[in-house]
């Protein structure tokens, strides 16, 4: 009954943490969002991408899933949530699973409950549909499965349903590379006579990665990421070790960067937990939990051999990979009903504690942040826009692909860099540029006879094609925190 109570309890929690994120500053939409939800309404008519839109890396899978909830609820945030919040919760019952053949039942539930109101980042950026951090947890927590279960039973049936969702993962996210490789080794080194049949999970996984394939060999193999050199690699691993990883595990706040205790017991407890990581590797050598230490030890120096890992420090995005692992590191300690209370109150005391750092970081006043704040209803602006009947207009990315989501393409917009433009008749139109994540939204648009210009009031005004269109009077009009320019014609 304790175990059940804890159960329902901390499921409960978990539900609310999401739901704190999904309609609070923390889940506002910006446009890297509405991309996945226009390439699920896409998908409904035939158009289907191998990467995100725009990208050369990162899969279309979560976009794919998204569809058919499109297609049922409509072009709407709820219908493409749906999936990050399934793939989550399937998350949470693969640690579980893993968790129950590594430490036990007491120990596997602690591990799943520990997952789902923990890491906090990992809930943030999960449960938006981003396109790639529900998947992401997913295959971790999938391969961990299955490498257990091809180490104890290595039927071809379990080694070709290994093999298959790593090809899957691979195309949907390099990222996973940090922590399959430790477990393809520990697989070998626990069961050397997987090489003799090696070949059946290499196959399945040129099956699964055959998209990825397929482009590569079309494309020159655009989206092989470049190598860090031995400088930017020292800088991977000094971001990891601080201040990524502690962002990741909630010692840090995530965008603020302020920590979680004052700085002395803040390293007091990071050194605590680094040394009980010490402890339980030793403890564990030898014995099927190694598994996790293993990848838990090789990840950073994997990890960092990515150039693409120090661009972002002020949130640990490409950690959440991870969020599987360390929730078994901590989970293993929940070997009572009173004991997975007492972990996952804690878990969840930081996951509160960290959203709240988080939301007030947002909602300072800064005029200068970046993303810009982006209001999470348009209707103010749509509703201009159809009074001015305006049908196309360039904007500022992160209101472009939003207006293009938000109006469900009745307002195709397309960013630009705003580098050059020509005049013609009065009408001003930016020379197309680099850069743009959907290439017939800047077509349509440059072909309209006339478009509009939407930018933000503060920040990110692009002055030299500003003066351009007052001096073609262009109409200013500002609704909330954007502009609109539009053409005498439409004044």
């Amino acid at each position: 009954m304790r175990k059940w109570i804890v159960v329902l309890a901390a499921f409960a929690v978990g539900i609310g943490l999401r739901v704190w994120v999904y309609g609070g500053v923390l889940g506002a939409p910006d446009s890297d969002e509405a991309i996945v939800g226009l390439m699920a309404r896409h998908a409904l008519h035939g158009e289907l991408t191998v990467f995100f839109w725009g990208q050369v890396y990162g899969g279309s899978q979560e976009a794919l899933l998204s569809a058919p909830f499109v297609g049922v609820f409509g072009t709407t945030l709820f219908a493409i949530r749906i999936v990050p919040l399934l793939l989550n919760l399937a998350a949470a019952l693969l640690v579980w699973r893993v968790g129950r053949r590594l430490f036990g039942e007491a120990a596997g539930v602690a591990c799943g409950l520990v997952f789902w109101v923990w890491p906090p980042f990992q809930i943030v950026h999960g449960t938006p549909a981003y396109g790639f951090y529900g998947t992401n947890v997913f295959y971790v927590a999938l391969l961990l499965l299955l490498a257990l279960h091809v180490v104890d039973e290595p039927s071809a049936l379990w080694i070709a349903g290994f093999g298959l969702a790593f090809g899957l993962a691979y195309w949907q996210t390099a990222q996973i590379i940090p922590v399959v490789l430790p477990i393809v080794v520990w697989m070998v080194w626990r069961r050397p006579t997987l090489l003799r049949r090696a070949w059946i999970a290499v196959s399945l996984a040129v099956v699964g990665a055959l998209p990825w394939i397929v482009w590569n060999l079309t494309h020159t193999g655009g989206s092989v990421l470049t190598r860090s050199d031995p400088s930017s690699y020292a800088r991977g691993l000094r971001l990891f070790a601080s201040p990524l990883l502690p962002m990741l595990l909630g010692l840090r706040a995530p965008l603020a960067g302020t920590t979680l205790l004052p700085k002395a017991l803040f390293y007091l407890l990071y050194v605590g937990l680094l040394a009980g990581f010490a402890s339980g590797a030793w403890r564990a050598r030898g014995t099927r939990a190694s598994l996790i230490y293993l990848v838990a030890l090789s990840f950073p120096f994997i990890w960092a051999i990515s150039h693409r890992v120090t661009i972002l420090t002020s949130h640990p995005v490409y950690l959440l990979v991870l969020s599987p692992i360390v929730a078994l590191l901590l989970g293993q300690l929940g070997t009572t009903a009173v004991r997975t209370a007492v972990v996952v109150a804690l878990c969840a005391a930081v996951s509160v504690v960290t959203f709240q750092r988080m939301e007030g970081n947002l909602t300072a006043k800064n005029d200068e942040r970046w993303p810009p704040a982006t209001p999470r209803s348009l209707a103010p602006l749509q509703g201009t826009l159809t009074r001015l009947h305006v049908r196309f207009a360039y904007a500022d990315y992160w209101i472009a692909y939003r207006l293009a989501f938000d109006s469900r393409e009745r307002v195709i917009a397309s960013p630009d860099q705003w580098l050059r433009w020509t005049t013609k008749d009065g009408v001003v139109t930016p020379v197309p540029s680099r850069g743009v994540r959907y290439r017939p939204y800047q077509r349509r648009v440059a072909a309209a006879r006339t478009h509009a210009f939407v930018f933000f009031v503060h920040g990110y005004e692009p002055e030299p094609i500003r003066g351009a269109l007052l001096r073609n009077a262009y109409r200013r009009i500002v609704v909330g925190p954007f502009e609109v320019f539009v053409p005498p014609s439409r004044s």
